[in-house]
């Protein structure tokens, strides 16, 4: 017997004798499975059967794959999945490698470093599907995207008219005063700007059933920026907190879609209270044309603060100002429940106060020209989208 032992433990390979090699994504969206190869080269005249564990950080759901065998001088490719949770940077180094060898008496355990650096986005399922087909995108809203009709802009000029120019755009008033056929002349209508603001205080870090109320605001917000990118218009994006947390300057096009996304991917929730004041100014002092201004925040955490309403008032001088927010979903959950006691029916009332208090309090906002939308998280994007576009259809950017 010991002299199996002693033979079994000769032929345990050294570390160079086994050679391997990781293959994952550099990049990945969050909630999207990924797959990743481990390649395995037996480079010795003996079978092992290898157990693996690789690295990867814990928000990475996954199950390793175990007593794979790798037969002598061949390469063999071990593949697992993993389901990333949490957007970031991560670095993944280490692989463990465990060989038994035939005889199984023996079981040796190699560490390899293999790092690589991989970030993890957030999740695009909603562009894609906005890229896919918006008006497909915008039909549970019943928003249509009109298509821009041409010669329509801002006005430039009155000149003479010539034969083939649109009868439409004659100008009657200054042809009587002339005695000469006169019409308008208007320059093409130019990108508009959209200006999306990311809070990221304490409020933003709720709990929701996939991630927190920040996550589903920059998946909304992406979506966003995208509607306007593909839309020729100019996006600027300031995620905030009690500071400025990360600045996207304006820009056009939809390769602007990737600067946004590497500026904001790594964001995460601060336990301080937000700076709305400081947040709204540094947005006014770098988009001095007219934007339409889009708030990603806790609608009632933001409404209730009244000393807002003054310096708001101000902005919607110049700007157009919407705010976008997740709804309750365990007070819309407590308003549209059944009471079967007395309890249960002291709980709907107390919630259905709540939510005509919260109204009231949304009204006094709109009086101001000031909209506040709530949608529930799965439909905070497509109602971001809608809105911007029924902006667009009624010509009020």
């Amino acid at each position: 017997m010991v002299s199996l032992l002693i033979i079994d433990a000769f032929l345990l390979p050294k570390e160079e004798d086994i050679q391997v090699d990781r293959t994952i994504a550099d990049e990945m969206e969050r909630y999207d499975k990924q797959m990743v190869s481990i390649h395995i080269k037996n480079r010795t005249n003996d079978t092992f059967t290898v157990r693996l564990r690789d690295g990867i950080p814990a928000s990475f759901q996954t199950i390793f794959p175990f007593n794979q065998s790798v037969s002598s001088g061949k390469t063999v490719a071990i593949q697992y999945e993993i389901f990333p949770q949490i957007r970031g940077k991560f670095m993944i180094d280490k692989l463990y490698l465990r060989l038994k060898t035939k005889m199984g008496l023996w079981e040796k355990q190699i560490t390899y470093h293999l790092p690589q650096e991989v970030k993890v986005i957030p999740n695009l399922s909603e562009t894609k599907k906005y890229l896919e087909s918006a008006q497909n995108y915008l039909l549970h809203e019943g928003i249509k995207i009109r298509k821009m009709r041409s010669g329509v802009g801002e006005f430039s000029k009155v000149r003479s008219y010539v034969v083939g120019d649109d009868p439409r755009k004659i100008n009657w008033r200054q042809s009587a005063k002339v005695q000469d056929m006169m019409t308008n002349e208007y320059e093409p209508e130019h990108g508009k700007n959209v200006t999306i603001l990311l809070d990221c205080g304490r409020m933003m870090g709720v709990e929701l059933e996939q991630g927190n109320r920040l996550e589903k605001s920059i998946e909304a917000a992406i979506t966003l920026a995208v509607a306007a990118l593909q839309n020729g218009d100019q996006v600027s994006v300031i995620a905030f907190s009690k500071d400025i947390k990360a600045v996207v300057p304006g820009g056009k096009g939809l390769e602007h879609l990737n600067t946004i996304l590497q500026t904001i991917y790594d964001i995460e929730v601060d336990a301080q209270e937000s700076n709305y004041a400081l947040a709204l100014q540094y947005a006014q002092s770098i988009q001095r044309k007219r934007s339409m201004i889009v708030l990603f925040s806790d609608v009632q955490t933001f409404a209730n603060e009244d000393h807002q309403l003054f310096y708001m008032k101000k902005i919607r001088k110049k700007h157009l100002f919407v705010m976008l927010g997740i709804e309750d979903r365990l007070l819309q959950a407590q308003i549209k429940m059944k009471p079967d006691s007395t309890l249960s029916a002291m709980e709907k009332s107390v919630a259905q106060k709540q939510y005509i208090n919260q109204i009231q309090v949304i009204k006094k906002w709109e009086k101001h020209g000031l909209p506040m939308l709530e949608a529930p998280a799965d439909r905070l994007a497509v109602t971001s989208v809608s809105h911007y576009i029924e902006t667009l259809n009624r010509g009020m950017l």
